[in-house]
């Protein structure tokens, strides 16, 4: 739907993304996990971090298979942040390598 509206339509529809994001069935925040790089590169830099990033922060803290989508296009979404925004996330690749050590 997103793309068919563009950047300028996220209004009509960030009310019910918001609502889906909070949805109680982790199988629809695993979709909206996956794809939350693709609706950055959509919305661009400024509103990816005044809308998206709570998102992104909440899915990092969500059940594994949530989580997952969004370690899976990290580097998508953070490459449409800002540079100063991106560096405040760089503890999320640490955290990654350390997992994948332990």
């Amino acid at each position: 739907v997103l793309y068919t509206l563009g950047k300028e339509g996220w209004s009509q529809i960030s009310d019910t993304y918001a609502a889906l994001v909070k949805n109680i069935q982790w199988k629809v925040r695993r979709s909206l996990s996956f794809s939350l790089h693709e609706i950055a590169h959509i919305l661009g830099t400024e509103l990816t971090e005044l809308e998206l990033l709570p998102t992104f922060q909440l899915f990092l803290k969500d059940l594994a298979e949530v989580k997952v989508g969004v370690l899976t296009h990290l580097a998508k979404f953070l490459e449409i942040l800002s540079k100063e925004t991106r560096e405040k996330y760089l503890y999320v690749l640490d955290e990654v390598v350390s997992a994948q050590d332990s």
